[in-house]
This record gives C-alpha cells, structure tokens and sequence, in this order.
C-alpha cells in the first residue's frame, strides 16, 4: 500500500529538535516540517532564500498594520503576526532575525489603554509570550499586568502567575495568587479550581522550609506618609502684607541662598505621563532602554589614539623546570 502524502517525517523534526523552542500551547508539526523540509529539488534552503521570503511576509503583516484602527479586531492583525513568527522561526527567541522581541513590545503596548482588551486571552499571551522569553524580572512583570487590571478576570493570568511562583520555591505566594483568582471569579472558574486543587496537592507533599518569602505576592501600594504639598509654597493663607514684612530687605540684610529643591510626587507637580492612578507604573521599557548601560555609542574614530600592548619580548620568559636527575 503507498504511503499516504498526509504522513509527517519526524526523523526530520528529531534532527533539530534542539533548536526548536517548545510552547506551552504545543506546535503544529505539520508545520515545523514545511519550515525545516528542503527544497522538492532536494537542495537545503539557504539562508537567503528564507530571509527573502519572510521579510516578504512580515512586510504584508506591517502593511496591515498601518491601517489597524480600521480593523474590526485590531488585536487579530497582532496574533497572526505573531503566530507567524513563532512559526517561521522555531527557535525565534534566540533568532535576532525573528524580531520577537521588538514585536512584543509593540503588540503589549499598542492596546495599553483600551478597556476592552485587558481581559481578552490574545492580548495576555503577548505578555507571556514576553515574560517567558525576554523579561528579565517576571515577577515584577506579573505585578506591573496586576496594576493595569490586565487579565484580572482571566484564569490564565493567575495559573501562570502562580506556576512562575511555585518553580521560584514562593509556594505562599503561589497559594495566595490563586485564592485571589478564584476571589475574582476568574474564568473558566471550573479550570482555575481544579488547577489550584492539583496545586494543593503539590503544595502538602512539598518539603517543609523556613525559606518562603513572607510579603505578598503582589506589592500593595501605600499611601502617601505626608500631604501633598510644596513644602517650600507660601501658606495660602497668608496675606501680602505678612509676605512682604516676613521678607528680608535687599538693603539690610545678604540675600539668603536658595533653598534646594526636594522630590514630591503630588499628582499636581507630576509629568502627564506619570500623574495617574498607576503612581509610576505606566510602562516597563524595552528591552533597548533597560540594556542601554550595556551599550557603548558609535562615535567617529577621527583624534582616537589605540593602546599598544608591551613589545613582544619585554616579559622575561617563564623557566622551564629541569629534573636535575
């Protein structure tokens, strides 16, 4: 009997399975094969070849882009590209050529301020798409989708928050995320409940340890110790008068140094950019701007002097031990 066109070579996906990122969704086998398949000439793509046809690609998805407030569901043009990305570049995490990251920061911040779409699913997995590959600090990652409600009525926000807790030995912590979801009614609320059930499983066979962190697992914003106030403003209800005899005259007395300014974080005082109810946590940054101190700026080579090393013989030789017998 001929073998069926439909049957998936998985020798194929054996050869490279250590370049393929695994997701927690799974992959479609079918198509990691048409990805890693070679030509029907039988010759490998080049490197190429596959660079011109996904930036062919990218460029449609970019094109669709530039009319996304048309779009009935903007968020669907997001999820394509980035399933597509996913897909054409297996290990795209780690591919400088995939543009994941720089992807992810733009579909995360792209629907920062709509209500409508902090509590869709696609929008959640952007951001843990970007948690599980790039945040170098998840569990303030985690904090910051707290501040902004973003996947607060969504079990999957609570199920992978809690499991990035349990694997960092926070089993409190853990404990206290799901017992928050299931508070809020998360859904699907039956999902979220045998999740945490397996959990608490876990949680009892667990090894007894004094080590557990005992703050919550996310930070409570407190209020402010002090008024908002300027501290250095004239009292409001002072009259001129009183102003003009409480000040020292030029003529009498040396003028007094100004005092320094000190820091208040009043809403009044603050940028537009920071005086809202997130108190400073209206964006996270890229990747670029966190790394930046990493990263020495391009400036022209015209004046520099190179630092020689010492010349070749200047360091006497290191003696060769002889056995005397």
């Amino acid at each position: 009997m001929a073998l069926s066109e439909d049957l998936i070579n998985f020798d194929l996906i054996e050869e490279h399975k250590e370049n393929i990122q695994s997701l927690p969704s799974g992959r479609s086998a079918r198509q990691l094969v048409s990805v890693l398949s070679p030509q029907p000439s039988g010759k490998p793509v080049t490197f190429e070849e596959t660079k011109t046809l996904n930036d062919a690609i990218r460029q449609e998805y970019e094109i669709e882009l530039q009319s996304i407030a048309d779009a009935d569901d903007p968020i669907s043009i997001y999820d394509r590209y980035v399933k597509w990305t996913l897909n054409a570049y297996p290990s795209a995490q780690s591919t400088p050529q995939s543009q994941l990251c720089p992807l992810l920061e733009r579909a995360t911040k792209a629907f920062m301020s709509s209500p409508d779409c902090k509590n869709d699913p696609r929008y959640l997995k952007f951001w843990l798409h970007y948690i599980r590959f790039f945040s170098d600090t998840p569990r303030e990652t985690f904090a910051f989708l707290a501040r902004h409600n973003i996947g607060e009525h969504l079990a999957l926000f609570y199920e992978e928050f809690a499991s990035w807790l349990e694997g960092a030995g926070r089993w409190n912590q853990a404990d206290e995320v799901y017992q928050l979801g299931i508070e809020r009614e998360a859904r699907p609320a039956e999902r979220l409940a045998r999740k945490y059930a397996q959990f608490r499983q876990r949680y009892e066979a667990r090894p007894a340890t004094d080590n557990e962190p005992s703050s919550p697992a996310l930070p409570k914003v407190r209020a402010a110790l002090v008024a908002k106030l300027d501290p250095f403003a004239p009292a409001a209800h002072e009259e001129p008068q009183q102003q003009a005899r409480s000040t020292p005259s030029m003529t009498t007395t040396k003028p007094k140094k100004q005092k320094m300014a000190i820091f208040s974080d009043a809403d009044t005082q603050a940028p537009p950019s920071m005086a809202s109810s997130t108190n400073g946590w209206d964006s996270i940054g890229s990747m670029k701007e966190r790394k930046k101190e990493n990263t020495i700026e391009a400036r022209p080579w015209a004046g520099e002097t190179l630092k020689a090393g010492k010349r070749v013989g200047a360091v006497t030789k290191m003696e060769v031990f002889k056995d005397p017998d």
